[in-house]
């Protein structure tokens, strides 16, 4: 759930937050029994848009269970939430009681005490480990297991978003099943890229490079060695199939999904497609492509590539809290509750992470008149079901645009693919060498790291 790709996390040294929620006082030992049953007074939500929507469209059942809570959310675009929450962390002071965790945040807060532990007491959250996808929730414990940052609020199954009408117009099948067949190898999708394509008009996709970051979609990227895993099954092919993109001006070329030229794109038809986690839905619907119910279509993603997540959600409770009971019940409510989560799964289009959520039929066997009568989460669940457990790293967020960006200038510079993945490597390690070197003092603190 993001809109943007960042470059990193901003110089958030885990040593640096742990003295800074030293100075803060984690822990808040005040927070009694009596407290955390009977919550009151103002609490602050902090985190980006669509969920302060989601949130809202549960507010009321949540003032029904806390009438003494004043609810209040601090939202802004999601590269302004991500460095004004570091900052406070940092400083101690200024958080809001809860925050929303972008997941390719997680593999660097999940070690800081700047966070609370939920594992503790008053928390207790582990009761509900067994109910959240194990994926996820593994994620929100730091290396030593000994800390849970956060709880999972979404996982974002992949699946490829296409314009049936424009499908249809040049002769291409709209039907999602058929879409999917048609998809399923790299020559299917540039045929698609062809016959959609106008030049100086339309084009199948934003950029090229995102064939190849189809691959990495999980956050994949480092062995337990820390090493970078980049040549993989079908990167070359992937790679080759991007040149071919490119050379033949298939791709709108702008520098990331997220532009305000790429959103245009999405609204007026000039970008056809984009493959991305489920969230996504809820973006076309609310603020990319309101105008378009009914055009749009999901499948699987293209060329084979195995079930994955993107992204996702957590809620944490910054250890400056001055109201952890109330923020503890915010978190409670909204996460470890199946009306909760679906309300806001349609509300947003937010999947969550927690499975028995799922289990309501009416829901997750609908019909999504956005996507043209389409079962859009029941397809999201059979992804779920499928998704591998990643190595998360503190090295994941720097990698992520950096990988796209890279690529891209692989493809600028008329690279071969064999040269674009030794380019990438390169820049992803000179990138990347800070944090790494962040991870292994983590990894050997915890007694994991062997040299």
């Amino acid at each position: 759930m993001k809109k943007g790709f960042f470059k990193r996390i901003l110089a958030l040294s885990i040593t640096v937050l742990t003295l800074a929620s030293a100075v803060s006082g984690c822990g808040d030992k005040g927070t009694s029994k009596e407290d955390m049953e009977n919550p009151s007074g103002k609490l602050v939500i902090g985190g980006w848009p669509a969920g302060d929507e989601a949130f809202k469209s549960m507010e009321a059942k949540f003032k029904e269970k806390y009438p003494d809570v004043e609810l209040e959310y601090q939202f802004m675009n999601t590269e302004d939430f991500r460095q004004a929450l570091n900052t406070s962390l940092t400083a101690g002071s200024n958080a809001p009681d809860v925050a929303m965790i972008e997941g390719a945040w997680i593999g660097k807060l999940r070690e800081s005490n700047a966070l609370e532990n939920l594992k503790e007491e008053p928390y207790g959250a582990e009761k509900y480990k067994d109910d959240f996808v194990e994926f996820n929730w593994n994620q929100a414990y730091s290396v030593d297991g000994s800390r849970l940052s956060a709880i999972p609020w979404d996982i974002g199954p992949c699946s490829f978003f296409y314009r049936k009408d424009i499908f249809e117009e040049v002769g291409l099948p709209s039907d999602p099943a058929e879409v999917e067949k048609l998809i399923s190898t790299w020559d299917g999708l540039l045929e698609v890229a062809e016959k959609v394509h106008i030049p100086n008009e339309r084009w199948l996709l934003p950029q090229a490079s995102y064939l190849y970051q189809w691959l990495f979609i999980n956050r994949d990227y480092f062995n337990e060695k820390l090493e970078l895993q980049l040549d993989r099954p079908g990167s070359i092919e992937a790679l080759n199939a991007a040149i071919t993109m490119r050379e033949n001006g298939w791709d709108a070329q702008t520098s990331d999904m997220w532009t305000n030229e790429a959103n245009a794109g999405f609204a007026n038809g000039s970008i056809v497609a984009v493959a991305t986690g489920a969230w996504y839905g809820g973006f076309l619907k609310s603020w990319v492509s309101p105008d378009n119910a009914g055009k749009w279509g999901i499948t699987k993603m293209p060329a084979g590539i195995d079930d994955c997540n993107w992204g996702g959600s957590f809620l944490a409770i910054p250890s400056q809290s001055k109201n952890k009971a109330a923020a503890w019940a915010f978190v409670e409510f909204m996460l470890a509750n199946s009306e909760a989560q679906n309300t806001m799964f349609e509300a947003v289009d937010y999947f969550p992470a927690y499975k028995p959520a799922w289990e309501d039929t009416a829901i997750y066997d609908a019909e999504d008149p956005y996507f043209d009568g389409q079962k859009s989460k029941a397809l999201w669940v059979e992804i779920a079901e499928n998704i591998k457990p990643v190595y998360t790293t503190m090295m994941d967020s720097t990698c992520e645009g950096n990988i796209l960006n890279a690529v891209n200038t692989g493809l600028n510079e008329g690279k071969s693919a064999e040269e674009i993945i030794a380019y990438v490597e390169e820049f992803i390690t000179n990138e990347t060498a800070e944090d790494r070197a962040a991870n292994i003092d983590v990894l050997k603190d915890a007694g994991l790291w062997k040299e």
